[in-house]
């Protein structure tokens, strides 16, 4: 009983717990950039919620241990100049996290799909999203749930240059599942 994963919207008081696992899961992924501001996770309900998103927060005895997001794409966001053509109907997929001593045993993958299931709800019918070379676990989610990776870039904005990949998955109700 208390290793099944209970998901729910994330609540304002969830806020240090969750830039905790983002910051652990992270780390554990060798892929923190040390000193970035994570102004997303500091205002979660005005930057994911209020714009029509979703964050959800995956506990287990009490304890969150799992994390993700989507949020509607607009045509300002970096990640809409780098996949083209998606439409209206599009959201980034962002924040998925698993604690590492938690990893391992399909709540990444719940998690997701239980997001990939709210925007569909609402229309969503496009999801992209981007990650790190060094997130091996989390490139394995997106490969197996379908995702295809579009295309690659440096990005030079911080002290340590890295890599991202863009990926892309067509949600669209279409009876799959």
């Amino acid at each position: 009983m208390g290793n099944e994963l209970s998901i729910r919207r994330y609540r304002p008081d969830d806020g240090p717990r969750v830039r905790d696992l983002h910051e652990t899961a992270m780390r554990d992924a060798n892929a923190y950039v040390e000193g970035v501001p994570d102004d997303d996770l500091e205002s979660i309900t005005e930057t994911f919620l209020e714009p029509g998103g979703e964050f959800l927060v995956g506990e287990r005895a009490g304890r969150i241990v799992a994390m993700g997001a989507f949020r509607p794409v607009d045509d300002s966001a970096h990640i809409a100049t780098v996949v083209s053509d998606l439409g209206d109907a599009a959201a980034e997929v962002t924040r998925l996290r698993v604690a590492p001593d938690a990893q391992r045993r399909g709540y990444g993958r719940q998690l997701y799909r239980e997001l990939e299931e709210r925007a569909r709800s609402r229309g969503v019918e496009q999801f992209v999203l981007d990650t790190r070379p060094t997130q091996t676990a989390a490139r394995g989610l997106y490969d197996t749930e379908g995702f295809e990776a579009v295309c690659r870039e440096w990005v030079e904005a911080f002290d340590d240059p890295f890599e991202l990949i863009f990926y892309r998955k067509s949600i669209a109700d279409d009876g799959f599942r």
